[in-house]
C-alpha cells in the first residue's frame, strides 16, 4: 500500500527525469497514474514550439517574401497591378510567426493522437491489452525527444543567424532548391532519420513492452511497423506538396 501511493505522488518533474535513465519504469507509472500526467510533456511541446516560432520569424519572413517574389515575376504586368497590398501582411514576421506557431501546434496535437490510435490498435492485433486512455496519456512522453530537438535547433537559429535548410540525412538528395526538396519523397524520409527520432523510436518500444505487455518480438514488429507508417505519412505530405507546386 505505501508503495502503490508513493508511486502515485511521483513528481511529474521527476518522471521527466525518468523518462531519460529509466523509460521503463517511467512509462509503467504514467500508465498505471495516466491522470494529468500529459500536461507536462504537452506544455513543454507547446512552449518549445513558441520559441521556435519566434526565433524563426524573421527567416521565415523573408523566405517568404523570395517565394512570393519569384511567383510574382511569372505573372503579367497587367495581373501584377491588381494584386491587393494586403500581400505585404502575409509575408510580415508577426504573421508569418504567429502561423507557423499555430501550425506546429496542431501539427502536434494531430501526432499525438495519430500515433497513440496507431500503437493502440498494432498492440491489440500483436495480442497486447491496454486501455485507450492510458496509452493516449502515455503518447506526449514519447514526443520528448522531439521537444529536445526543437530546443537544440532553436538555440542553433538564434546563435548562427539563419535557418536550418537540411534535417536529418536529407542532405544526401538535396538538390538545393527548397521547392524541388520540398517535394521529394526520399528528402522526406530521409530527414526524418535522426538521433532524436531514434529515441522516440526506442521510447515507443518501451511502452509496448510494458503497456500493453507485449513480447519483445511482437513490440519490435510493431515498433517497426509505427515507423514506417511514420516515414510513410511525411512521404504522402511531401507528395502532395510536389503536386500542389506550381511548374517551373
Amino acid at each position: 500500500m505505501s508503495e502503490a501511493s508513493h508511486t502515485q505522488h511521483r513528481s511529474s518533474w521527476s518522471l521527466l527525469a525518468g523518462i531519460i535513465d529509466r523509460p521503463s519504469a517511467t512509462l509503467t507509472e504514467i500508465t498505471a497514474h495516466p491522470r494529468w500526467r500529459w500536461v507536462l510533456p504537452v506544455t513543454l511541446a507547446i512552449l518549445a514550439t513558441l520559441a521556435s516560432a519566434v526565433v524563426a520569424a524573421p527567416y521565415l519572413a523573408a523566405e517568404a517574401k523570395l517565394q512570393l517574389a519569384a511567383v510574382l515575376n511569372r505573372l503579367p504586368a497587367d495581373q501584377l497591378a491588381q494584386m491587393p497590398k494586403q500581400l505585404a501582411t502575409f509575408q510580415a514576421p508577426l504573421f508569418v510567426g504567429a502561423s507557423a506557431a499555430l501550425t506546429g501546434i496542431l501539427a502536434l496535437l494531430i501526432g499525438y493522437l495519430l500515433q497513440a490510435v496507431a500503437l493502440y490498435f498494432g498492440s491489440l492485433i500483436a495480442g497486447g491489452e491496454i486501455d485507450f486512455g492510458r496509452l493516449f496519456a502515455a503518447t506526449p512522453w514519447l514526443w520528448l525527444p522531439f521537444v529536445l530537438e526543437t530546443v537544440v535547433q532553436t538555440a542553433y537559429v538564434a546563435v548562427k543567424g539563419r535557418l536550418i535548410v537540411n534535417q536529418g540525412l536529407s542532405y544526401l538528395v538535396s538538390t538545393g532548391s527548397r521547392t524541388a526538396d520540398a517535394g521529394s519523397l526520399a528528402y522526406a524520409a530521409l530527414g526524418m532519420l535522426t538521433l532524436f527520432w531514434l529515441w522516440h523510436l526506442l521510447l515507443a518500444f518501451k511502452l509496448l513492452r510494458v503497456g500493453p505487455r507485449l513480447g519483445g518480438g511482437a513490440a519490435f514488429i510493431v515498433t517497426l511497423l509505427y515507423a514506417a507508417l511514420s516515414v510513410g505519412v511525411r512521404a504522402g505530405f511531401a507528395g502532395l506538396s510536389r503536386m500542389a507546386s506550381p511548374p517551373m
